[in-house]
Formats: C-alpha cells, structure tokens, sequence
C-alpha cells in the first residue's frame, strides 16, 4: 500500500506541478499507451522510447506495476474491501475458458492503431487518473463532473465486483500479462503460469480474432463518422482519425492552456469525439502566438510538440464574418477586430457599389486564433474549422 500510495502522491504532483514531465511519465508507465499511440500517429518519440525500462519490468517481473506501483489498483482494492469486508482482500477474477476482456481490449486497441485509430486507449488506468486532475481547469457547466467520472466508475465496478478491473478489465495490466507470457513462450518453457502450449494456440487464434475486430470496428468508425470533423483542435493535432482515437483524455493539455481555451468536447451525435479536447473561444482569449504548451504536454503525440514558427503556420480554422450583421455594413463605426488581429488577416475595405466600409478575411494569412471571436460587439466572427488547404505564411 505505501509504495502505491506515494507513487500516487509523486503522480499527482507532476500532473499538478510539472505537466511537461508527463508527456514522458505517462508513457513511461504504460506500455500499451506507448505501444499503440506510436503505431497510430506513425511516430517514434522520445516518450516511446521512455516506455522501454518498464517494457522489461513487465516481461521479468509480471505484473509489477500493478501489484506495487499503480494508483489505482489501491482505489480499486479499498473499494473492493468496503464490499468484502475490511480484513478481506480482492482476488482474481477468474473464469476457466474465458479469456479475460482486458486481453481482448488491448488487442483490438493494437489492431485498431494499425488503421489509426486505437479507439479504447482512454481505458488506460493514468488516463483515468490524470483526468481527475482536471476538474479546476474546466469552467463550462457539466464538463468537470464528466472529466472526472473515469475513476469513480472504475471504483464502483470494484464495489460491486471486487477484483474484476485490475484483473479482468484493466488493459494495461492485461498488456503486462501478455508480455510476460510472450516471454516465457519465447524462451521455450513450454507454459506460462496456467496457460500451457496448446492454450497458447487457442490464445493465438483468439489474438487474431481481437486483432481483426479491432481493425474492422476501426475501419468502419473511419467511414463513419471518425473522420468527421465538427470541431476546432488545439494547433498541432494530427489527422483526426488518429486524434480522436489516439487521445487519451487525461486532459493535460486543458491544464497547461493558459488562456484556458481548451476545454473537452462533449456531443451526443459524435460519440468519437467525446471528451477529445477542443478550442472554445471566451471572453477575449484565444490562441496565443507565443505558446505552444499544449503539444509540450500531450503524453501520445496527437498534439505535436511543434517549435513556435511551425505551430503559428498550422491552421487551426479560417475567420468567416456574417456581414449581414457586421456594425460597419449597417454605417455603425467599429473595426475593432482589424487591429486585434495579430496576423493583419482581417481587413478594412470600402464598397464603391453601396458606399458601404465592410472587413474581409485574408484567408492566406489567417490560421484561426479566434483573436477576433469573442472581440466582435454584436458576435458575428466565428472559425470554421480547417479541413484542408494550404499552411499559412507568418
């Protein structure tokens, strides 16, 4: 119990204290984080590389974290406790034949990376625990109570079935599991643990099953409605496909915001995209040119860690302006967003036809800050989000 206590503690500071560190803890720390974000934004970091000592741990001492490291496994074995009563302790869940659904998950997650979209990897239990961490930062109405449900569902599973998510459910321990079988099948000993060779062809044949459900779920999401892009995301994400599906939702990236823009999206007609961060422009924030956090933070790269001259030059969205109710097309003096643009996108124009001053977006220098969203008196600027299109000069 101390050691998961401390290691607890030690989480929530760098969570709280040290974000930057957790782009690199997190994946550290999770194998099946490390694993499949990598394959689904097709990049190889230094994050993915940090994954590597706890990679052996798994394959040499199984299931190390959970038994003396991980958070949650505590919350969940107190939990189990309050039902079993206070000297009991929760035990394995096991059930002859059944393969157990963790197993199943983590594959399919693999298999649906392969296409780029991992779509389960938010079960990953840091996920579930940085997410409650983000509760202060999120000023909509509803939107904490949701960020933090992760953890208090997985806590009341354990009430109500005592064991049943670290070893049953749990994909990152499932990922230790399979590690370490994977390694005693390798060197020859002819079992691992319980399972012997000819269970290893059932798994295998099993293996192939979650692999092919997870590509054919992915391939069928992406079609769907997976690719659809309905919001604004923070510069630097990659396509949305791998965006939606390779976000992990600990809600890092709201955190470090510090115009707090960024915020999780929640809309019941794009179930993919639930919870996935999006930009909501408030008040006069919006995208600072001088700040690029968020991708410094992102644990599996789906916001990209880009210097500043390249994160300016992504395009989050182009300004569109209803000038049907613009003040200057009605002889009302504004133009209040052409000096706020910090791109000099937005221009002042007169119309020789109507004798009218109007504004016009230059959409070759606009990238979608949102500086001239919430600036305009009667709120007629928004950002459509960009799709595609050529990148922007500075």
């Amino acid at each position: 119990m101390s050691t998961r206590l401390l290691t607890g503690f030690l989480l929530g500071l760098i969570i709280s204290l040290w974000p930057r560190a957790w782009r690199f803890v997190a994946t550290a720390l999770s194998p099946y984080v490390a694993v499949c974000s990598s394959i689904a934004v097709r990049s190889f970091s230094l994050a993915t590389l940090c994954a590597a000592p706890m990679l052996l741990v798994a394959v040499f001492r199984r299931r190390f974290w959970c038994r003396r490291l991980c958070p949650v496994g505590l919350v969940t074995e107190y939990c189990g406790k309050a039902r079993l009563g206070s000297a009991a302790r929760a035990r394995p869940v096991t059930s002859p034949g059944l393969w157990p659904p963790g197993r199943f998950i983590a594959f399919a997650t693999l298999g649906g990376a392969l296409l780029g979209y991992p779509f389960l990897l938010w079960m990953d239990p840091l996920a579930l625990f940085s997410g409650a961490f983000s509760v202060s930062r999120i000023a909509h109405p509803g939107m904490p109570l949701l960020s933090l449900a992760g953890l208090p569902i997985v806590a009341a599973i354990s009430i109500l079935f005592p064991g049943i998510w670290c070893f049953r459910i749990c994909p990152l321990g499932a990922t230790q599991d399979l590690l370490a079988l994977a390694a005693r099948w390798c060197a020859g000993n002819g079992s691992a643990g319980r399972e012997t060779l000819p269970g290893a062809r059932v798994t295998a044949r099993r293996v192939v099953l979650a692999l092919g459900a997870g590509t054919l779920f992915s391939a069928f999401a992406k079609s769907i409605w997976a690719e659809d892009r309905h919001d604004l995301r923070p510069p630097g994400n990659v396509n949305e496909t791998a965006f939606k599906g390779g976000c992990i939702r600990c809600g890092s990236c709201s955190r470090v915001c510090p115009t707090g823009i960024i915020e999780p999206a929640v809309d019941a007609g794009h179930v993919a995209g639930l919870l996935a961060p999006r930009l909501r422009f408030s008040g006069p924030n919006y995208c600072l040119q001088d700040c690029n956090r968020c991708g410094k933070v992102c644990p599996t790269g789906v916001i990209r860690p880009l210097p500043l001259e390249e994160k300016n030059r992504h395009v989050i969205g182009i300004a569109a302006i209803d000038l049907s109710r613009c003040l200057l097309t009605q002889e009302v003096e504004c133009g209040i967003c052409v000096p706020r643009c910090p791109r000099g996108a937005i221009v002042e124009g007169f119309d020789r036809r109507t004798y009218t001053a109007a504004v016009s977006v230059v959409r070759d220098k606009c990238n979608g800050c949102g500086a001239c969203v919430r600036i305009c008196p009667p709120k007629v600027v928004r950002v459509a989000p960009a799709i595609t299109g050529p990148t922007p000069p500075i």
